[in-house]
């Protein structure tokens, strides 16, 4: 991805403004029609307006007899054809073709992931992990239950029911950080490459990206999901500290403890937005074929450059998925309690009652729900990388 970056902004007649990928775009639209001859350009949003007629790159296009006169443009190469049935990435990812400038050209980049995702090869790597994160949980609170939790007792009454949520989350982030790197080397193969791409391709060296990816995931994600961890502890820290040291005036404690509370669900938030935009981290390693220093640097970067952008694209992707997921989702929750619901219930409940079986089927159902959410994050935060790493900043 270390090409010559070579964008223009067009703004036609009417108002509307465009961007080409390269000057041999903006040369082939100028000579098909597309963009009139009194059109504005300039190469960054930080520019003036220039006249196209003004710009030396395509001076030679003003007039026939100056067009004759002028030396003959190097041919443009075009990617390979690819059969109609799946060419939507190769469409949209035409060096040829405009790309619109604001919320509208956010809006097609997701619309190419959601082409992008929509194949085999992606679908069921995002089912099989759904599927083992699922089990994983339910097994976690069966061996929880079964070993810790005597049977005339509750598991709420048992101190240290915070294992089995623990090791389900860590198993999770695992597969998870794996699941990211396979569909973004998939994504990444199928924009070079012009063509859609095989699961073999993706499988091979696996082992040499995903271990960047989860040691990078591990160390930005788990860090933030251990901080929520405690954060949601602190309050009951506080307000038993505030007990113990004897101040039985209840609303002097409320004037201290409320703002130790705001403080505490500020950084949660901030620790979970760190944990949703751990989704570039795949793309920032497997991309640029770097380390998971190199890559965390490049993530702490983007975020920095362009966090305001990337909370939009990232919540346009979330919307996209859970688009995608909901008719599984409404027939899993139909299926199960027979009525619909956005998120159906964890069967966490039937290892409570000891019918492990039937919970341990209504999990593997519920994965159903999860998997075509997972697989269109992963592809949309490709596109994302690539539209703000090699399109919104000059020079990169």
């Amino acid at each position: 991805m270390k090409e010559h970056y070579d964008p223009w902004f067009v703004r036609l007649p009417d108002g509307r403004t465009i961007k080409a990928k390269s000057t041999s775009s903006v040369r082939h639209h100028v000579e098909s029609g597309h963009i009139p001859l009194n059109s504005m350009l300039r190469r960054d949003a930080n520019e003036e307006w220039v006249a196209l007629v003004w710009v030396a790159e395509f001076a030679d296009l003003v007039s026939p007899s100056a067009r004759a006169m002028a030396p003959p443009s190097p041919p443009v190469e075009t990617p390979p054809q690819v059969s109609a049935a799946r060419s939507g990435v190769s469409a949209r990812l035409d060096p040829m073709r405009l790309q619109t400038v604001g919320v509208r050209g956010l809006i097609d980049e997701l619309i190419a992931a959601l082409d992008s995702t929509l194949a085999r090869s992606k679908m069921v790597p995002a089912f099989l992990a759904s599927l083992l994160i699922f089990l994983a949980m339910f097994a976690a609170h069966a061996i929880f239950k079964l070993v810790f939790v005597p049977k005339d007792r509750l598991p709420e009454e048992v101190s240290g029911n915070w294992i089995p949520v623990v090791a389900g989350a860590a198993f999770a982030l695992l597969v998870l950080s794996v699941l990211n790197a396979l569909l973004t080397r998939l994504t990444h193969i199928e924009v070079s490459s012009m063509r859609p791409a095989r699961l073999s391709e993706g499988l091979k060296g696996i082992v040499g990206y995903a271990v960047p990816v989860v040691i990078a995931n591990v160390l930005v994600a788990g860090v933030a999901l251990g901080f929520v961890f405690l954060m949601n502890r602190v309050p009951g820290w506080a307000e038993r500290g505030l007990y113990d040291a004897g101040m039985e005036n209840e609303t002097l404690r409320e004037v201290i403890f409320t703002p130790i509370l705001v403080v505490v669900r500020l950084l949660s938030v901030l620790a979970w937005l760190v944990v949703g935009l751990c989704w570039l981290l795949g793309p920032a390693i497997v991309v640029e074929e770097s380390s998971w220093v190199a890559g965390i640097r490049e993530w702490r970067q983007l975020i920095r450059e362009h966090f305001g952008r990337v909370l939009v694209y990232e919540g346009l992707a979330l919307m996209l998925g859970l688009a995608v997921a909901l008719p599984l989702t409404a027939a899993v929750s139909l299926a199960l309690t027979g009525r619909p619901t956005v998120i159906p219930e964890w069967p966490i409940k039937a290892v409570y009652t000891g019918n492990w079986i039937t919970g341990g089927v209504t999990a593997a159902l519920e994965s159903l729900t999860m998997a075509p959410l997972l697989a269109v994050i992963a592809v949309a935060n490709v596109f994302i990388y690539l539209n703000l790493r090699y399109e919104q900043a000059p020079g990169k």
